[in-house]
């Protein structure tokens, strides 16, 4: 594994790791990542997809030490396009047989976004938000919400909120596979999944995993709950498998 840096211009640089396929796995696996304490832009699944064969991309969500949803700073959507230039990058460099998204909350949201922006087909999203905005504005994170949006006025928490919404309704690769982790456990069950489930269950391979257990209680909880679940899907693409 290395850390590397790419670089999309003169002000904005993209932190990220890299790990090369093993043995003669053609699959490529995309990791972005949810908030972390003490560190909110530390990487997820470093240790988890310690036996995957996939190369595996990690991209850190880290702009002046703030994450930033990989999508913007003061309104402004360059991270968003440079992020976008890193997996192109990765994806021409790589030429992977197969390529899969994955990440959890901040990161599930970023799964979403980038598997219909660059159409990957395997896609897993663990408790994500759909209103990133609102999430922002009513969260600990508020401090990320004022420098994303410049001003966390009603209008920017709008467009936050919509950005997602918009995105997957407008996408036309109906045979996407998407593995959406919940519970109704997790806060944002009602707001953020439950009213946007019609969305997802156009695609022709939409499975909702919905976990009910006396040790999830939190928002949390829901991909901790479920590594091995999560693990044993990462395994099956990197076969070409899509249960």
């Amino acid at each position: 594994m290395e850390d590397l840096q790419f670089d999309v211009g003169p002000t904005l640089q993209i932190q990220y790791r890299f790990q090369k396929a093993r043995f003669d796995c053609k699959h490529l696996l995309i990791v972005m990542s949810g908030f972390n304490s003490p560190d909110p832009t530390a990487y997820d699944f470093t240790t988890t997809l310690h036996h995957c064969h996939s190369a595996i991309l990690w991209i850190k969500d880290d702009f002046n030490r703030l994450p930033a949803y990989y999508l913007c700073q003061g309104m402004d959507f360059a991270i968003e396009a440079g992020v976008s230039a890193l997996i192109d990058h990765i994806i021409t460099t790589v030429n992977p047989g197969r390529t899969s998204i994955i990440g959890a909350s901040k990161g599930g949201s970023a799964a979403l976004w980038f598997a219909v922006k660059h159409n990957i087909l395997n896609v897993i999203a663990c408790v994500p938000q759909l209103h990133i905005g609102s999430y922002l504005a009513n969260s600990k994170w508020q401090e990320t919400g004022r420098v994303m949006m410049g001003s966390m006025d009603e209008q920017n928490i709008a467009r936050l909120d919509a950005l997602l919404p918009q995105k997957i309704t407008a996408d036309r690769q109906l045979s996407r596979n998407i593995y959406l982790f919940t519970s109704p456990e997790d806060e944002q069950y009602t707001t953020d999944i439950q009213p946007y489930l019609p969305l997802f269950e156009r695609y022709q391979n939409f499975n909702l995993v919905e976990t009910h257990s006396r040790f999830v209680s939190r928002h949390e909880d829901v991909t901790r709950y479920n590594v091995n679940l999560v693990l044993a899907l990462v395994y099956q693409f990197e076969d070409g498998i899509t249960p």
